[in-house]
């Protein structure tokens, strides 16, 4: 019975990353994306290695761009005093004994 991790090359035992490399992946349509039905290891899907790779496409972090302007006229004394809801959120924040009640 002829036994691939057996076979002696140059004195040394072949290596078992190269004859599963060898038997799992047929040369023709390695990098079609698809199964082989007819490859030995028939469990391994016939992919390029960066085709499971993540890839970046858009920066994250950079949502919040500070305007002071815009902050006041949203979170400002001015804007919270003038509405019922506003009110609330003053008494509700001196309730809890916050230093700054507005922006």
């Amino acid at each position: 019975m002829y036994n691939p991790l057996l076979t002696r090359h140059d004195g040394q035992l072949r290596s078992i990353c190269s004859v599963v490399a060898s038997r799992s992946l047929p040369q023709q349509g390695l990098f079609k994306g698809t199964l082989n039905p007819r490859a030995e290891g028939t469990s391994v899907l016939q992919h390029p290695p960066w085709a499971q790779q993540h890839i970046r496409t858009v920066k994250r972090g950079t949502e919040y761009q500070p305007n002071n302007i815009k902050r006041k006229r949203t979170h400002g004394w001015i804007k919270r005093i003038s509405s019922r809801g506003g009110i609330e959120i003053i008494l509700r924040r001196m309730l809890k004994g916050r230093k700054s009640l507005t922006h």
